[in-house]
């Protein structure tokens, strides 16, 4: 693997650890850190041979470790497929979320997006319009053991993932989700 120095704070990030965490691990002072960080400094080969060995070790083990379960919301808003256009957006603008599962009898029938109401914005019309009409496949599903890369790659194309244990859903994870875990 090539590393470049520029891609330290990246690398950081993604391991999931602050300079001061970092520091610690490779037995430097924290202000060390930061000067790399912002290329006021260029360490000697073995300071940055430690640090990038060091950073290798916690992306790894974050990935390993991280699965589904660890970052899901466990509440999970969802409209019924009987509900309004008008319902979906209050409720989308209420919890500030862009996509919606569509439930029908407590099960998982459909879903919603912002992206779903502008491909059927001509469609649309009026906002009284049932969710039903309109509506996108489900999300897929996941069990909450689920290595998150995996699911990273999943949300590469859907804009979320149910995730259930024993088959029955027990949270969501969205793209948001991820992007919390960038600090």
């Amino acid at each position: 693997m090539t590393y470049e120095l520029k891609n330290m704070k990246q690398m950081r990030q993604k391991a999931g650890l602050t300079q001061t965490e970092l520091a610690k691990l490779a037995s430097v002072s924290q202000s060390i850190i930061t000067k790399i960080e912002r290329g006021a400094l260029e360490p000697s080969y073995s300071i940055a041979m430690k640090l990038f060995r060091i950073l290798d070790e916690q992306i790894t083990k974050e990935q390993k470790i991280m699965q589904a379960k660890d970052i899901l919301t466990r509440k999970v808003t969802v409209v019924k497929y009987s509900d309004t256009i008008e319902t979906a957006i209050a409720l989308m603008k209420k919890h500030a979320i862009s996509q919606l599962p569509v439930v029908k009898n407590n099960l998982i029938i459909g879903s919603i997006s912002e992206a779903t109401f502008i491909k059927n914005y001509d469609k649309i019309k009026n906002t009284n319009m049932r969710v039903e009409y309109i509506m996108d496949e489900p999300f897929p599903s996941m069990p909450d053991n689920t290595n998150i890369k995996l699911v990273r790659e999943v949300l590469k194309i859907f804009n979320a993932v149910i995730i259930t244990k024993n088959g029955e859903p027990k949270g969501i994870i969205t793209k948001a989700d991820l992007l919390k875990r960038l600090r």
